[in-house]
């Protein structure tokens, strides 16, 4: 039988919750203290726990045996359930603490991208140097939840005529292109979809946040 979303739910599920440094996170989070700073290091954690599942079950030489047009899309969507509740978190102790009286904006699912992800599968039937890209991809796929929350977030302020702060932070070990863009940036001027600030290469661990100003 082809690996399927419901084989690996509840072993996803058990494996994020002992993971000790999602589990920080998490409370942070639940706490009202966390940042969207925070919640991208979450997303990497639920991220990466969801590539090591998939590498228990099969590795992706035996991808055929995976049921790919339901098993990474339907996975890919648990994340983006789980990372879009802390968003939503993480977006209602900012507005509550900045007296925003603005419904956090919730960033919608990517089904393209996911479907990309499966087609890129299926076009290469021998995996040939393709498997740390694969899971660099579920990583990078569930980071983007957080920098689409933000943008909507930020956008959805900035309309309404509150200053919008976009913060781009580089990891301990990012790149020179990553270290270049780290910065605080206005919104409004950083606001389009082909901004260097919203990109990331394969295996990119940067984050991005943002601060509003009345």
């Amino acid at each position: 039988m082809p690996l399927t979303y419901a084989d690996i739910k509840v072993e996803f599920l058990s494996a994020l919750n002992s993971d000790k440094r999602a589990t920080k996170l998490w409370t942070i989070i639940n706490k009202g203290t966390g940042t969207y700073k925070t919640a991208s290091e979450y997303a990497v954690r639920v991220g990466d726990v969801l590539g090591k599942v998939l590498r228990n079950h099969a590795p992706l030489g035996d991808v055929y045996e995976w049921s790919l047009d339901e098993l990474i899309p339907q996975a890919l969507g648990m994340n983006h359930r789980i990372v879009s509740g802390v968003c939503e978190k993480v977006q209602t102790a900012m507005n509550q603490k900045s007296g925003i009286g603005i419904r956090p904006q919730l960033p919608k699912f990517d089904g393209n991208r996911a479907y990309g992800i499966v087609q890129e599968l299926k076009d290469n039937p021998e995996f040939t140097n393709i498997e740390k890209s694969f899971y660099d991809q579920l990583t990078n796929f569930t980071q983007n939840v957080v920098d689409e929350a933000i943008r909507d977030n930020a956008g959805v302020q900035s309309r309404a005529g509150i200053k919008a702060y976009i913060i781009r932070i580089p990891d301990s070990r990012a790149c020179q292109w990553c270290r270049d863009l780290a910065g605080k940036y206005d919104y409004d001027e950083v606001k389009a979809t082909n901004e260097p600030i919203w990109s990331r290469h394969e295996n990119c661990r940067c984050t991005i946040d943002f601060v509003t100003e009345r």
